[in-house]
């Protein structure tokens, strides 16, 4: 039992606002409760979460798990651990295939022998990583240099560890390789980073696909398919089946079949004749998490995107919990928000001319900024359109736009370019990995402006899962519209990251001004009203919009994997 009462804030005084998540985040950790926690970008949640719930573990011999979404992630973790004011042992724990020196194809999964599976040096290796923190990739050079496994090292440390970073699947996946978070014998208290993402990464965890494949159940497949796009009900492959004289399906040992019954009701299966497929669409994430949160001394979920705190809380079944929306550290002064009520892109009212439209203003505002600007459009055929409008007029800013099925060396490529020369138009979908994947150096971004507001698109998936949700969170329209509110705060925070930052964000439909929408906007970030070009132009005028000529040095972007 290590001593209690630890105060492990890596920082000499937390700062206004950053002092109640403090105090929250403590008194939940001590008392075994759950807080949901709106944490605006620059507020320093990482310090917060960690410092809490170690000063609760350390004082138990408990042990934190602390989950981001993109590995890219762990190494801000890291170094905050390396600042904290006592020795923690911790453990940066990824997948087999990305710490193998094999790659994706691990000998050991295949049955072979690996040349670095020799215990005795696993052993020894795993009393080294805990000496001091190490991120992942320095675990993997300690490994390889003393000739030992960096997987099964990392998994040995587990035991003795009173920090685990890792990915949310390693939690709450359906792996094999699970962390055995659950099987622990000492209290353990879990914190999920970006947890605005979580819902729909359960979904995509356990959701499947079965594809006829020219096994003894394909006749079978093939006529589920044969009746159209559609939600096929869990009973129908038994009377299928039945109708073919085949035998009881539950007692198949097809793996297709299988998947069919693994997830019964709490899963729902849509006919996708067109790429011959049919989709087994999990849910109910809420299940899983239960399941998690029944073994939790205290958990903290937070983001900068997670307002109202109490949607997210209703949506994954969270009772009980303490739901909290923290300020925004930043001066006001320093950020300037604008709602564009004339052009829009609601799908039916996408013309030539509304195209015309949105690239003319984008020209027009953006010439209005000094330095780069940020433009997330709502899907890439649209993007496409609008970059060719702007391309006819004339617009001074170098004009990058992003592609579909762009490889992480190609964003950073992008990014860079960015960077390097200062009066830049990029063009992004908000719904892809530019829009809350990249952090830029401070200063990068001048100007953040959305297209439209991003409400998903209707489907048969989506329309079975807002029915399920909706009876929890007041309504329907509340869980498309806060999620559509998740992504543009998301791509929002790409400009305000740092308290040196100063930015503009340019929100362009007439929707942000409809009174359902401002109530779920956080209550710090407040429309100017009036004409946007002059507002813009008075902004930077009264500070230094910094146009970047070349990337500073040790500036690093972080795009994510």
């Amino acid at each position: 039992m290590r001593a209690p009462h630890l105060d492990l804030f890596p920082f000499p005084a937390p700062r206004p606002g950053q002092r109640e998540f403090l105090r929250d985040a403590r008194e939940c950790a001590a008392s075994g409760r759950t807080l949901v926690a709106h944490a605006p970008t620059g507020l320093g949640k990482t310090a917060v979460a960690l410092a809490a719930s170690l000063e609760a573990s350390l004082a138990e011999d408990g042990r934190t798990v602390f989950l981001t979404p993109r590995q890219s992630q762990h190494r801000a973790v890291v170094e905050t651990v390396r600042s904290i004011p006592a020795r923690v042992r911790m453990v940066d724990l990824l997948s087999r295939e990305s710490m193998c020196p094999h790659g994706s194809s691990p000998p050991c999964l295949e049955g072979g022998r690996c040349h670095l599976e020799a215990d005795g040096r696993i052993v020894q290796c795993a009393r080294e990583v805990l000496v001091r923190p190490l991120h992942a990739q320095d675990l993997i050079s300690l490994c390889l240099r003393k000739g030992a496994c960096p997987y099964l090292t990392a998994r040995m440390a587990l035991g003795a560890a009173d920090l685990v970073i890792g990915d949310v699947s390693r939690v709450f996946g359906d792996l094999p390789d699970v962390l055995r978070f659950q099987s622990s014998s000492r209290p353990q208290r879990l914190v999920v980073d970006e947890a605005h993402n979580l819902p729909a990464r359960i979904m995509d965890m356990f959701s499947r696909e079965i594809v006829p494949d020219g096994g003894d159940m394909d006749a079978v497949w093939k006529d589920l398919l044969s009746r159209g796009h559609r939600t096929i009900p869990l009973g129908e492959l038994r009377s299928r089946v039945e109708a073919r004289g085949l035998p009881d399906p539950e007692d198949s040992g097809d793996p297709q079949v299988q998947e069919w019954f693994r997830l019964g009701d709490s899963a729902m299966r849509v006919a996708y004749p067109e790429e011959g497929r049919i989709a087994i669409r999990f849910m109910e994430p809420e299940l899983v998490v239960r399941n998690v949160m029944e073994r939790c001394a205290g958990a903290i979920f937070m983001s900068g995107t997670l307002h109202p705190t109490e949607v997210f809380a209703s949506r994954l079944g969270l009772e009980g919990c303490l739901c909290r929306s923290y300020p925004s550290p930043f001066d006001p002064q320093r950020r300037l928000a604008l709602a564009i009520p004339d052009v829009g892109t609601r799908y039916r009212e996408r013309s030539r001319e509304s195209v015309e439209d949105m690239a003319f203003r984008l020209a027009e505002l953006s010439e209005a900024v000094p330095g780069n600007v940020m433009a997330f459009l709502p899907s890439y055929s649209y993007l496409s359109s609008v970059r060719r409008a702007l391309r006819r007029s004339g617009q001074r800013k170098d004009l990058l736009a992003e592609r579909p099925g762009m490889g992480k060396c190609e964003k950073d490529g992008m990014a860079q370019r960015l960077l390097s020369r200062g009066e830049v138009l990029m063009l992004c979908n908000i719904h892809g990995s530019f829009a809350e994947g990249v952090d830029f150096p401070a200063g990068c971004v001048s100007a953040v402006m959305v297209a439209g507001l991003p409400l998903p698109p209707p489907s048969l998936e989506r329309r079975e899962m807002v029915r399920r949700a909706s009876s929890r969170i007041g309504g329907s329209s509340n869980l498309d519209l806060y999620e559509a509110l998740c992504k543009v705060l998301q791509a929002c925070g790409r400009a305000i990251r740092r308290e040196e930052d100063r930015a503009a964000i340019v929100l362009m439909d007439p929707r942000y001004l409809e009174r359902r929408v401002m109530n779920m906007m956080p209550p710090d970030l407040r429309l100017a009203g009036g004409d946007p070009v002059e507002l813009l132009q008075a902004f930077f005028a009264q500070g230094s919009g910094i146009a970047w000529r070349s990337v500073p040095d040790g500036e690093r972007i972080i795009t994510g994997q």
